[in-house]
């Protein structure tokens, strides 16, 4: 394998990993304080957050079309994931496994929950891929910080009113109230930004990782 395609592979392999945990790690809730205000966040916003600089970086080392095939296969994993898990849940406990009611709380996610994440994550995951190269059309190429950011920010914001609009909105029965589905969502927006912004440096070391290899063998005469 060449060396351009392994490095692919180990970048699919960090986004698949992180995209198949999402809804396992998602039942974990832990509180953050962002602006004076504690928010109560899914413990699956870390793993999530990692697949947004690896589409950003394959987008820009092998185009749109590999990037959005990163995105469906990390969508097609997820869901056999979800199916995995609902089936592991339904196999009758064996005498002696005393936590099948534990079992099921921690990965039994609530049908709307999974069906809002799966939404979200594809809209979400497509937006990005296609700001980034809109905003590299634009600048010609310059300022991957730029096109970096604008993308991903964007696209949290629309992975989070998409899933807070389907999970506590649309199907929620409005149990939070519309002021605090707004507040919830522009929360979670908030520190989406706040780990995006800290991701641009992770891109530029991993653009210069895959693209180091190249310039070595551009010098030496030979393919990399």
């Amino acid at each position: 394998m060449e060396t351009k395609e392994a490095k692919f592979a180990f970048l699919l392999t960090v986004f698949i990993a992180s995209i198949s945990i999402l809804n396992v790690v998602s039942a974990k809730l832990w509180t953050f304080g962002l602006l004076g205000l504690d928010l109560t966040i899914s413990g699956g916003i870390i793993a999530y957050w990692i697949t947004f600089p690896v589409t950003d970086v394959v987008a820009e080392i092998f185009g749109r079309k590999r990037a959005q095939l990163v995105v469906w296969l990390g969508f097609l994993a997820n869901v056999l994931v979800v199916m995995l898990t609902q089936m592991a849940i339904r196999l009758p406990a064996a005498d002696v496994y005393a936590h099948q009611e534990a079992f099921g709380t921690v990965l039994g996610a609530v049908p709307v929950i999974v069906f809002a994440s799966l939404v979200a994550y594809l809209a979400a995951q497509t937006h990005d891929v296609w700001a980034f190269h809109f905003w590299k059309k634009v600048t010609n190429g310059r300022h991957l910080w730029l096109r970096n950011n604008l993308s991903t920010m964007s696209s949290q914001l629309l992975d989070s009113v998409i899933f807070n609009g389907i999970a506590f909105g649309l199907f929620g029965g409005g149990a939070i109230g519309w002021q605090g589905l707004i507040m919830m969502t522009l929360g979670y927006w908030g520190f989406k930004v706040a780990i995006a912004i800290m991701d641009t440096p992770l891109v530029y070391v991993l653009i210069y990782w895959f693209k180091r290899d190249e310039t070595v063998a551009d010098r030496a005469g030979v393919p990399a």
